[in-house]
């Protein structure tokens, strides 16, 4: 049998407001390219070459709206998780330029809010940033979070 440690994997996901763009900006380019691609075939193109150099850019940007529309829809329904924490250590997929993706809690130095990040230093001068604007959690609140489990991770008890 396991031993239960305590504290449970909390995750971070994106905020709805990041994700109900993804839906908006997906559905317009798709609404779009089908409007464009209507009025085109109603009016008609009397050479085949311009209705290719037409048709082609068309779809393209109808896929690439499908695309982000389907993202968009999958992150709203609360997929994906950005920021994973548990009692070992913590997952950060927050975007590109994130630094270090995983990492255990005795490899963390200090944790830091700058503005709309929160910068996790680890052992050997290496980073995790953790780009808070896209989570669902404020700054603040999450470095509290990181800031708690670090103490527990590395076994210290506030005084109080």
């Amino acid at each position: 049998m396991a031993e239960d440690r305590g504290e449970r994997r909390t995750r971070y996901g994106v905020a709805p407001s990041v994700a109900l763009r993804g839906v908006g900006l997906g559905a317009m380019l798709l609404g779009g390219a089908v409007v464009v691609g209507l009025l085109v075939a109603a009016v008609g193109v009397a050479s085949p070459v311009l209705g290719w150099a037409v048709a082609v850019p068309v779809v393209l940007v109808a896929l690439g709206g499908l695309v982000l529309l389907l993202v968009g829809l999958w992150r709203l329904a609360g997929r994906g998780p950005r920021l994973e924490l548990d009692d070992d250590g913590f997952v950060n997929a927050t975007g590109p330029g994130a630094g270090v993706r995983r990492a255990a809690w005795k490899d963390v130095r200090t944790v830091r809010s700058d503005g709309p990040v929160v910068v996790v230093d680890l052992a050997g001068g290496r980073r995790s940033i953790v780009r808070t604007g896209s989570l669902s959690v404020p700054a603040g609140q999450l470095a509290a979070e990181l800031r708690r489990r670090l103490d527990r991770g590395h076994g210290y008890r506030r005084l109080t």
